[in-house]
């Protein structure tokens, strides 16, 4: 297999941070990943409750320093001080993105587009209590990746699987729709068209193809990655010979990622499996003309010419994101340090972090 720079990592499965940092060691060089960016996800939303873990930042930037000089770390906001006025909460975001980027993280990841998160938080994208963070990351040239939406069919009770509706992926009358959410980030757009937004699992844009190449028309300075959900990849195959010119014509705007996280080790065989899953569908996608099957659904290999993957696979990334950042440690030791007082935190993670940086 040839070098990817996967643009979309995340650690989590509450595996402790000695064990995630051996795991993503023989993970990466499994998959061939020589570069790799960890995107960090602090809230999580279930059953219409936020949930936030403080941890998330720290982590990202500390495993930033154990893969160095391959590794980016892009932040989360941290939706703290409910109470707060709407011009405190501006000044907080703000505040945030100045101080994550003197601490050496290289961007910032949005989960604030996912329809469950955007539902409870109940703020759009565009509300003016975002300006200030916008406009700075826009003035720095910072970039930030946003999951924006989820596939349509997570919005239609006909059409929706069984298993999106068990985990609570389903979205009645009361989410916002799919066009709203992307509404608000073309107003996000119109007020800050340089802000360097990449757009996840390809914006969920791949069911007309109209949509995508209007998006990409439309915002100059944005981008897709090709992270796969799934349905993106067989939407593309309906339609492919347009969906071909697209991915030459776009090919400059179009990063490669995997959603790859730390898999739990269980047993060799069930865990060299979880590793390989994406990023062999990815590759078996793009890479070949052959039939292979993906989560139970054939597909053939739709091999795209070698300069277009190279392109998608590493050299885009490499033109975006420029060099990483370095870390400030002090603020990384100050940062672990603080969180060993707090409830809930992960002290052994804290401590780990600690006696090895």
């Amino acid at each position: 297999m040839r070098a990817v720079f996967d643009s979309h990592v995340h650690y989590s499965f509450a595996i402790p941070l000695a064990e995630t940092v051996t795991l993503f060691r023989r993970e990466f060089a499994m998959t061939d990943t020589a570069r790799m960016v960890f995107l960090s996800l602090p809230h999580h939303e279930k059953n219409g409750v936020l949930t936030f873990d403080p941890t998330q930042n720290v982590k990202g930037l500390y495993l930033k320093t154990r893969f160095a000089l391959d590794a980016y770390a892009f932040a989360g906001l941290e939706h703290t001080g409910t109470a707060l006025s709407e011009d405190e909460r501006s000044r907080m975001y703000l505040l945030q993105a100045e101080r994550a980027m003197a601490a050496g993280f290289d961007g910032f990841k949005m989960l604030e587009g996912y329809p469950g998160i955007r539902k409870v938080m109940g703020i759009p994208l565009c509300h003016p209590v975002y300006d200030r963070f916008y406009s700075y990351l826009e003035e720095n040239r910072i970039p930030v990746v946003m999951h924006l939406a989820n596939p349509e069919e997570y919005w239609d009770p006909d059409r929706v699987d069984e298993y999106a509706k068990k985990v609570g992926r389903f979205c009645d009358e009361t989410y916002p729709t799919k066009a709203q959410l992307h509404g608000e980030v073309d107003e996000i757009l119109k007020k800050h068209p340089k802000l360097r937004l990449t757009l996840a699992h390809f914006g969920f844009l791949t069911y007309r193809i109209e949509d995508a190449e209007a998006w990409l028309e439309r915002h100059e300075n944005t981008m897709l990655d090709i992270t796969p959900g799934g349905e993106q990849y067989f939407n593309m195959l309906s339609d492919w010979p347009r969906w071909e010119v697209f991915l030459h014509k776009y090919r400059s705007r179009i990063l490669y990622g995997t959603d790859f996280y730390a898999f739990p080790y269980n047993d060799e065989e069930r865990w060299t499996q979880s590793v390989m899953n994406r990023p062999r569908f990815v590759r078996q996608f793009f890479e070949t003309n052959t039939e292979h099957t993906y989560q139970g659904q054939l597909f053939c290999g739709v091999k795209l010419d070698d300069a277009v993957i190279s392109d998608i696979y590493w050299n885009n990334a490499v033109r975006e994101y420029g060099a990483p950042k370095p870390v400030d440690l002090s603020y990384l030791r100050q940062e672990a340090e603080r969180l060993l007082t707090l409830p809930g935190a992960d002290a052994d993670d804290m401590r780990y972090i600690l006696n090895t940086i």
